[in-house]
């Protein structure tokens, strides 16, 4: 319960620590339902496959870019967590 309450209070510092990041990140997913949004009403029939490949492109592009294998680890992300 510790490890929920600790990456729920992650999510609720995240906007405040890392503004630019998560402006970032809202405007692209903003914009993946905007194209798909606007794909569907013209009746192209791959907004589905849009809208799929917009929203796992982030983690491939995090697992490209060196995400740690421990990154749901309660430990290692309170450690990492502190020295920052």
């Amino acid at each position: 319960m510790k490890g929920v309450l600790f990456f729920l209070g992650s999510i609720f510092r995240w906007p405040v620590q890392k503004t630019n990041e998560f402006l970032i990140f809202h405007v692209y997913l903003l914009g993946i339902y905007g194209i798909t949004f606007l794909l569907r009403n013209i009746g192209m029939s791959f907004s589905n496959f849009i809208f799929t490949v917009g929203l796992v492109a982030p983690i491939g592009y995090l697992i490209y870019n060196g995400l740690p294998l421990d990154c749901l680890n309660y430990k290692s992300a309170i450690k990492r967590e502190l020295s920052s």
